[in-house]
């Protein structure tokens, strides 16, 4: 598969476009830092679909004199690959809080100064970010939303909720399987299913063991898929049954389409993960502090959460306060986040311990030579 490195562009999401009563004037407050702000350079976003819906943007751009570039990437591993190749210089970078370390021993990127995004006060309190988000003691970024990974499925078929990765393997649902194209998230859930001790510490069996079940995972799978909406078009065409979620974002995707999405947290544990938003050595810049802590307002994370039915980072209270109803709350994890039975199912990502030899694995499997 190849990977699209240049292309500047959000792919909207239409089935999600949420009309919202939040005015936007009061989203954005004026950058005056500058008299020149006219000319101030374009921030470059490395960033995901439905991060950065196109009306906001605009709004954005509008009441700051700052254009925003995004460049949207499918998969962590792509992150890296859009780095390494230089074809894009972003400001900043979203990409998976265990990633941090990878980022800043490449140079990716600069310390983050928390002092310039005071509405980092909307987090809340019980999401733990400051550690995930730090390397060697130094804070590196902020959460922009975080969630889980879950095993989706086709309710009107798949009539009782599957309680174990082990349904991506059943031969009744040969065909019909999907995951998608990303070695950095998709290899943990697979060590979950072999009863690896710890998933991102493999011991030589446990690769072993991994690369057995990935080889016999690829008679299941009817597409690999990239990126949101390439995932959410393979369920309602009918060609995928259940899978490996990339997001819930997918399922909440579907359910706008009139399908019974459904999805469950398997008893091996469930993948989870924290959104980091990381600036650049290039982007310490007062404008691209002030978009971030835009981005961070209860009245953008609203927006978000409508729009894409993620998580955001906002208490239920604070998100209600600002429009979102008990429906697109049940549509997130947010009501259950205190839930001790919800909380001890979630594995969330670490940097593991040989990120090449995981994506090498995944190409062969790719590739069909694993």
């Amino acid at each position: 598969m190849t990977k699209d490195t240049t292309r500047l562009t959000v792919s909207r999401r239409q089935v999600l476009k949420a009309g919202s009563g939040l005015a936007a004037a009061s989203l954005f407050t004026p950058f005056l830092a500058s008299a020149a702000r006219a000319e101030e350079e374009p921030i470059t976003l490395l960033t995901w679909e439905s991060y950065d819906e196109p009306e906001w943007i605009t709004e954005w751009e509008k009441a700051n004199g700052t254009k925003i570039k995004p460049v949207i990437i499918s998969s962590l591993d792509e992150v890296f690959a859009q780095l390494q190749s230089g074809a894009v210089k972003p400001d900043v970078v979203y990409s998976e809080a265990s990633t941090a370390g990878r980022l800043k021993k490449a140079g990716q990127i600069a310390p983050f100064d928390l002092s310039k995004v005071p509405n980092v006060a909307n987090i809340l309190p019980g999401l733990n970010w400051k550690d995930p988000l730090s390397v060697d003691g130094t804070l590196m970024g902020i959460p922009l939303h975080w969630g889980t990974q879950p095993l989706q499925y086709n309710a009107d078929v798949i009539k009782e909720a599957p309680t174990s990765w082990a349904a991506l393997w059943d031969k009744k649902y040969q065909g019909k399987v999907t995951i998608f194209d990303d070695a950095t998230v998709t290899i943990p859930m697979i060590a979950l299913y072999v009863g690896a001790k710890d998933p991102f510490k493999l011991s030589e069996d446990e690769f072993g063991a991994v690369t057995k079940a990935l080889r016999e995972l690829r008679q299941q799978v009817r597409v690999v898929t990239r990126g949101f909406d390439d995932a959410a078009n393979v369920y309602a065409s009918g060609e995928a049954l259940l899978g490996y979620c990339h997001n819930v974002t997918v399922v909440n995707t579907l359910k706008k389409k009139g399908l019974n999405a459904k999805y469950s947290l398997p008893k091996e544990g469930t993948p989870s993960w924290i959104e980091g938003t990381y600036v650049t050595p290039k982007g310490q810049r007062d404008i691209v502090y002030k978009f971030l802590n835009d981005t961070m307002s209860v009245e953008w994370q609203t927006r978000f959460m409508k729009f894409s039915g993620s998580n955001g980072v906002l208490t239920p209270e604070a998100a209600r306060e600002a429009g979102l109803t008990e429906e697109e709350l049940k549509n997130t994890n947010i009501l259950d986040s205190e839930d001790p039975a919800f909380k001890s199912n979630l594995v969330f990502f670490r940097e593991p311990e040989d990120v090449e030899r995981r994506i090498q694995i995944w190409n062969d499997f790719l590739a069909g030579t694993l």
